[in-house]
C-alpha cells in the first residue's frame, strides 16, 4: 500500500476536486435546460429522469453526437446549452443529432432544472464520491491492522471518488473530462485489486498478479484517452469499460458469499457488512452499468448514485470492526 503521507495527499487533491466540481454544479439549478446533457465531445452520455427530452417517448438521444441548434453548427456543450437557453422554457428547440452515421432533426422543448433534479443527479454524486473518499481516509489511517485489505479498499475508494466527482463536471464546464475517463478505465482494475485481497489474499503467493491487473489497466485507460474526443469510438470504448467493470465485482461478490460460511469469527465482523455492501452498493451498479454497455448506451446509468454510496459505508463499519483479518 502507498505511504499514508502520499495517500493523504492523493485524497485531499480528490477533496478539493469535488469541492469545485460541486461549486460549478450549482449553475445547474434554476437554468434552463436541454432535457439532456451534454459532453465535451459533443455525446449526449446514459443519464435521464423522467420527463427528460424524449424519455417518455421511448427516444432518449443517448449516444446521440449534437451537431446543430436550430440549424446552427455546435464545437461544443457550452453552444448546445447557450443556444438552448435562447428560448424561454417550453419553447420548442431543434437539434441535429447523429448517431451511427445516421443523421435527424429533434424537437424537443426547453425545461428548467429543478431543485429535485439537481438533488437527484448533482447531490447524489457527491455523496457517493464523499463516502467512496471517507473510506479512502479511514483505509489509509487503519493501514497498520491488515496493509493488503486496506490497499484493495483505498484502490478501490480513489477510483470510485475520482469517478463520482468529477461526475459534477462532467457536463459542464468539462475540465475534469479526462480525470473523468481515466477514473472509469481503472475501475475495474481496482474492483480487481479489492478481489485478489478480499476476502482472502491471493496475492501473497502470486504477488506479480497486481502488476498485471494495473499494467491492463493503464493500457486501456490509455485507449480510452486517445479516443475520448472522437464520438463514434468513445461510444463504444466507453460502453466496453461499462461492460468491464462486472466481471471483477462479480468476482468479488461471489467470493465474499461463499467466505461467510467458513470465515473467523473475527474475519465475519469483515466479510458480513462488506457482503452487503457489495450487493447492494457495487453488484446493482455494475449490473446495471454492463447492461448498458452492452446494449450500447440504451440504460441510463444514473441510478448506480443511488445505491452506491451503500458500498463505502459498509466498508468503513467492516475496517472499523477492528478484526485483522478479512478471513
Amino acid at each position: 500500500m502507498t505511504s499514508p503521507h502520499i495517500g493523504r495527499l492523493f485524497s485531499a487533491v480528490l477533496l478539493a476536486v469535488g469541492v469545485m466540481a460541486a461549486t460549478e454544479s450549482a449553475a445547474w439549478h434554476g437554468a434552463g435546460f436541454p432535457g439532456f446533457f451534454v459532453m465535451p465531445n459533443r455525446v449526449v452520455p446514459s443519464i435521464a429522469l423522467p420527463g427528460w427530452s424524449g424519455v417518455a417517448e421511448g427516444r432518449p438521444l443517448y449516444q446521440h453526437v449534437i451537431l446543430a441548434v436550430d440549424g446552427v453548427k455546435t464545437a461544443g456543450p457550452g453552444d448546445v446549452y447557450q443556444a438552448a437557453a435562447r428560448h424561454r422554457a417550453g419553447d420548442d428547440v431543434e437539434y441535429t443529432v447523429a448517431r451511427d452515421g445516421a443523421i435527424e432533426s429533434r424537437v424537443l422543448p426547453l425545461r428548467t432544472f429543478g431543485t429535485g433534479e439537481y438533488l437527484a443527479i448533482f447531490g447524489l454524486y457527491f455523496l457517493s464520491g464523499a463516502c467512496y473518499l471517507a473510506l479512502a481516509a479511514l483505509a489509509v489511517e487503519r493501514r497498520a491492522s491488515n496493509p493488503t485489505l486496506h490497499g484493495g479498499l483505498a484502490a478501490v475508494a480513489w477510483a470510485g471518488a475520482a469517478f463520482a466527482l468529477t461526475a459534477m463536471d462532467l457536463y459542464g464546464p468539462g475540465r475534469l473530462f479526462r480525470v473523468h475517463a481515466a477514473a472509469e478505465a481503472l475501475l475495474p482494475a481496482a474492483f480487481a485489486h479489492l478481489a485478489l485481497v478480499c476476502p482472502r489474499d491471493h496475492l501473497a503467493r502470486r504477488p506479480g498478479l497486481l502488476p498485471l491487473v494495473y499494467g491492463v489497466g493503464c493500457a486501456w485507460m490509455v485507449v480510452y484517452e486517445v479516443f475520448l474526443y472522437d464520438p463514434r469510438a468513445y461510444s463504444v470504448v466507453h460502453n466496453a469499460a461499462q461492460g468491464l467493470v462486472v466481471v471483477p465485482v462479480l468476482a468479488l461478490t461471489a467470493m465474499l458469499a461463499l467466505a461467510r460460511s467458513d470465515a473467523l469469527p473475527d474475519g465475519v465482523r469483515v466479510v458480513r457488512p462488506l457482503l452487503v455492501g457489495s450487493f447492494i452498493g457495487i453488484l446493482g451498479p455494475a449490473i446495471v452499468l454492463g447492461i448498458s454497455g452492452v446494449s450500447g448506451g440504451s440504460v441510463p446509468v444514473n441510478a448506480c448514485a443511488w445505491v452506491s454510496f451503500v458500498f463505502p459505508l459498509a466498508a468503513m463499519f467492516a475496517v472499523r470492526s477492528g478484526a485483522s483479518q478479512p478471513a
